[in-house]
């Protein structure tokens, strides 16, 4: 399991990921939150991910995807690009990706990389949790991948890719091979590194992206998520918050 901190409001927030256990109440933290819990205990909130059992042999990780993905990632292969994987990422390393990946949201007309989680990936970062890694063209990035890592599981937090940029049926073909070729990579990067489990994050209803995420084989199984207060501060906290999400529902309903 993976621990951090921080604030919110001034008010202390410890975030739990990957907890797999029951856990005692932290009666004296404000707010504990729990992200992708292999545990529903006390958690109502889920969702589904697919996981890869890295423990099988690599004849076998490449049986269970299905033929599109296989043969994407052979192409991949072919395209001879450079692997990167960076264990210990510097802030440098976090603003270039942050740079890539808003130019992707931007395009893709989704929710940008701000600095609230920009200070979650540098917590996460310092206590050895989180790996970058992308694939190149020479000195060209073409996609990353950043990964939430402890000890067992390697999770896939963020993706982006220069898709969108380049309006180029021959390109995009390229790209499409390359984030396969990319997720490949990782995949027995983990393994090699004596991982159990591959995590591709949320399986949302976007249905491209699901169906890239499926097209690798695997397991999907649900996972857990919440929040909990431990303090009368934390009560209202959280009170406050659900206030938001709700005048926020109600002014896209008009």
């Amino acid at each position: 399991m993976i621990t951090i901190e921080r604030k919110l409001m001034n008010v202390k927030i410890k975030i739990h990921y990957f907890r797999n256990e029951k856990l005692p109440k932290e009666s004296k933290v404000p707010v504990t939150c729990y992200l992708h819990s292999l545990s529903p205990e006390g958690l109502s909130n889920s969702y589904e991910t697919l996981q890869i059992d890295l423990q099988k042999d690599e004849s076998e990780l490449l049986k269970e995807m299905n033929k599109t993905t296989r043969r994407q990632v052979r192409r991949g292969e072919e395209l001879e690009l450079g692997h990167i994987v960076i264990e210990n990422p510097t802030d440098q390393d976090l603003l270039e990706f942050q740079n890539f990946y808003n130019d992707f949201a931007k395009d893709k007309k989704t929710h940008s990389c701000n600095f609230y989680h920009m200070k979650t990936m540098k917590l996460l970062r310092d206590t050895k949790s989180l790996l970058i890694t992308y694939m190149k063209d020479g000195k060209n990035i073409l996609c990353y991948r950043v990964y939430i890592i402890d000890d067992k599981v390697a999770m896939n937090l963020y993706s982006a890719s220069t898709f969108r940029k380049i309006d180029n049926p021959e390109f995009k073909k390229m790209m499409s091979q390359a984030n396969r070729f990319l997720t490949w990579t990782s995949i027995l990067w983990f393994k090699k590194n004596d991982y159990e489990l591959y995590n591709f994050g949320s399986l949302t209803n976007d249905e491209n992206i699901r169906r890239f995420k499926v097209g690798f084989g695997g397991e999907i199984i649900p996972v857990y998520f919440g929040y909990r207060a431990g303090t009368i501060t934390g009560f209202i906290l959280l009170k406050i918050r659900d206030l938001k999400f709700i005048v926020s529902a109600i002014r896209k309903i008009k």
